[in-house]
């Protein structure tokens, strides 16, 4: 088979029948499976959503294990050559799949591809979570091609050029079957945000390119399961960079640069009082405690990791925090390009 469609779901009906109408009325290759990882839903929506689409894979989890977990759930049971990584609240358009395997097809040290991303309610403008492909900086502070914080460029056609890129956004993307296996697939600890990133980090380690294709188009309508500016959407995030910081960082041991991290972390605390959001305030404050909790785990996962010497070119070397806030640069081509 060629390709195996995985798609973790928690609770939301309409999400993902949209999800699945779109995404079978956009496909035109005969070799496929769609896999639904039911992450332990209480609103029926995933039987339901199996007899409606009855060719759909179910599989149902005991418990929520999050997007990676549920990821992992359903790629162990995958047989595609390729694996498509896609939320359940995406839309999609014609030959979107067949652009992303026929690069991966013709490009054979492409080891993942993310689509352009754009949001689904403002079709013109990019995705918050995926863009036209993502970056990180030294500090891992992610950013993508198509927005920087929470400044979202409209699509003018800017980044339209296939381009090697850091990290290929959870909300849609390919790989290679071997290669998540040769990985161990998506780390656990992560349980949502970011694992993605950490995931693309070693499969370049490896070797391996990753890409944006711009000719593959998907809208993503974002921050469903998790709600943006929630407590718990902060807290993810803040953790989870600090866990790919000192799982991957080749230059983790070099003390100044945990201290600069630490002090921006200062900095977006400071900002948080200032602007009156007390949840992102508390979400930096609660991840240092997990962090400082489970220091000892992490460092294991660190020693752990035979990849995270290995320097990639791909990282800015720069604060992308200093250049958005203080610089004023709020657009990708004033950063990267």
């Amino acid at each position: 088979m060629k390709l195996s469609i995985i798609i973790p779901h928690h609770n939301g009906k309409k999400l993902l029948f949209d999800c699945l109408e779109s995404l079978f009325d956009n496909i035109s290759i005969d070799s496929f499976e769609v896999i639904v990882v039911d992450n332990h839903s209480n609103d029926g929506s995933a039987d339901e959503a199996k007899i409606q689409f009855p060719s759909i894979h179910l599989l149902k989890s005991k418990k929520n294990l999050g997007y990676s977990g549920g990821c992992n759930f359903g790629a162990k049971k995958a047989i595609g050559e390729y694996i498509i990584f896609l939320n359940n609240d995406t839309l999609h358009t014609k030959n979107w799949i067949e652009e992303l395997i026929n690069f991966l097809d013709n490009n054979p040290h492409a080891g993942a591809a993310q689509p352009k991303i754009l949001n689904a309610i403002d079709k013109d403008t990019f995705d918050y979570a995926g863009g036209a492909g993502g970056y990180i900086d030294k500090y891992c502070f992610p950013f993508v091609r198509g927005r920087l914080f929470n400044t979202l460029e409209k699509d003018l056609n800017q980044h339209d050029s296939a381009k090697k890129i850091f990290w290929a956004s959870g909300a849609a993307f390919i790989i290679r079957k071997e290669l998540l296996h040769e990985l161990n697939f998506f780390d656990n600890i992560f349980f949502a945000y970011m694992e993605e990133i950490d995931l693309c980090w070693r499969l370049q380690a490896l070797g391996w390119g990753i890409w944006n294709v711009p000719t593959s188009v998907v809208f993503h309508y974002g921050k469903q399961t998790i709600k943006q500016n929630s407590f718990k959407s902060h807290y993810l995030n803040h953790r989870n960079s600090w866990i790919l910081f000192i799982k991957n960082s080749p230059s983790f041991e070099k003390g100044m640069l945990i201290i600069k991290r630490f002090i921006l972390d200062q900095m977006a605390a400071i900002y948080s009082i200032l602007t009156l959001d007390f949840k992102r305030f508390l979400a930096i404050f609660y991840s240092h405690f997990w962090l400082i909790y489970n220091l000892r785990v992490i460092i294991n996962v660190r020693k752990n990791n035979d990849l995270r010497h290995k320097n990639l070119d791909l990282i800015y070397n720069g604060s992308i925090a200093i250049d958005y806030f203080f610089k004023r640069k709020k657009y990708f081509n004033q950063i990267f390009e």
